[in-house]
């Protein structure tokens, strides 16, 4: 929780205007060390009525996926939809770096908030928007959700088993890749502004997203087809456990990527040369997709003689990605997963304590961590609208019951 150095954003404010279906954007930011000030109205982001909960226990300070995608930033309240809440906003602004918001098309115009007219303000600012379907197209104004994002960009197809209906992911994939690609593309902007110093305005489509963000090896295969005398595009299909299958052994199961015909080759070593396997057909992967089934059903022969950490670690040995799939209490013990330093302790003054996932990334310079723990509603309300914008206790009550705060 304490920092011995600055992150590599350290330097940066962010706005974040996003409820939780954007906020792994900010957090992202705020993992790098940027002061992320969450900006919610009076009532608190929805997505502290999302459960899961601490203890099972319904409260705004206690949902599970809150706390994840919100930590690292302080929050303050503030309507929007009022005279003085777009006063205060707008000196906000004029302090800012990054303004990010994932609220629907044209509801930043409704409030004479859009880019332009905060660009006059702020010339610097880069604003990011995060909408289902992007603020231009016939998709502008159509409503969304995970499982629509996720199905209308084509990767739900290739989801499940041959035969069956597709399967949704868990969680929330489309939003989360959305806000993946806005915090790239945040990334870039500011380092852009260091060489121009202008701000710019990014337009980020959930739609669009989640299949570059869940599904990225087809897309070059798009437009390499688009090209004249290029090759037609794959014929994509749910293929099951064709291409990376998943066999059960002594204690789970490990997932395979046998692909070229030296990782089979590396794979039948790992298994310990059986007759049946050296088959020269099988070094074909066509073939082996060809035939799934009956190669299924040789495979477990010799794959339930092993444990998941033996035919883990033979495949790194010989040279085949061999994968343990591990259940949540198994990733977390994981020694792997223990040396990476990966969960951390965070102490939340009404959640208590827990292991958060920390950043995916380890950098000596500049490292990136968890700050602090989610906010609790307006927590940081005197401490930037008194100790930075000069307001009073007593001007925080009366904005208070004028529904501004």
């Amino acid at each position: 929780m304490t920092k011995e150095q600055e992150g590599a954003l350290s330097v940066y404010r962010i706005l974040d205007l996003t409820d939780s279906w954007g906020a792994y954007c900010a957090k992202l930011l705020a993992d790098l060390g940027a002061d992320v000030i969450k900006i919610e109205m009076p009532e608190g982001d929805p997505g502290r009525a999302m459960p899961p909960f601490v203890d099972d226990i319904p409260h705004p300070e206690k949902s599970l996926y809150f706390l994840h995608r919100n930590a690292g930033k302080r929050s303050i309240t503030l309507n929007l939809e009022t005279v003085e809440g777009i006063d205060i906003f707008e000196k906000l602004v004029k302090t800012a770096d990054v303004l990010i918001d994932n609220s629907p098309p044209d509801y930043m115009d409704y409030l004479d908030l859009d880019y332009p007219a905060l660009q006059e303000i702020n010339p610097r600012l880069i604003m990011a928007s995060i909408t289902e379907f992007g603020h231009s197209g016939p998709y502008k104004y159509r409503k969304g959700s995970n499982l629509v994002d996720f199905a209308m960009s084509g990767v739900m197809i290739t989801s499940g088993y041959p035969g069956k209906e597709p399967c949704l992911l868990p969680g929330s994939p489309a939003y989360d890749a959305a806000s993946v690609h806005a915090n790239i593309s945040i990334l870039c902007a500011l380092l852009m502004r260091s060489a121009t110093g202008q701000g710019q305005y990014i337009d980020t489509s959930v739609h669009e997203t989640s299949r570059m963000g869940l599904y990225p090896w087809i897309v070059p295969n798009y437009s390499y087809a688009l090209n004249p005398g290029g090759p037609p595009p794959t014929h994509e299909t749910r293929m099951g456990a064709a291409i990376y299958p998943v066999y059960p052994c002594k204690d789970g199961l490990i997932r395979v990527v046998a692909l070229t015909p030296r990782q089979w080759d590396a794979l039948v070593r790992v298994l310990g040369s059986p007759e049946v396997l050296l088959m020269e057909e099988w070094r074909n992967f066509m073939y082996r997709i060809g035939n799934t089934d009956d190669l299924y059903a040789i495979m477990i022969e010799f794959t339930e003689k092993y444990t998941m950490l033996e035919l883990f670690e033979a495949g790194k040995r010989e040279g085949v990605p061999i994968a343990p799939i591990l259940n949540i209490a198994d990733f977390y013990n994981s020694p792997h997963t223990k040396a990476r330093g990966y969960f951390v302790e965070v102490d939340h003054p009404v959640a208590g304590k827990a292991d958060y996932p920390g950043p995916p990334y380890k950098w000596t310079e500049t490292p990136a961590s968890i700050g602090r723990p989610a906010p609790c509603l307006g927590e940081h309300n005197e401490e930037i609208y008194c100790k930075e914008l000069g307001l009073s206790k007593n001007d925080l009550v009366a904005l208070r019951g004028a529904g501004v705060l």
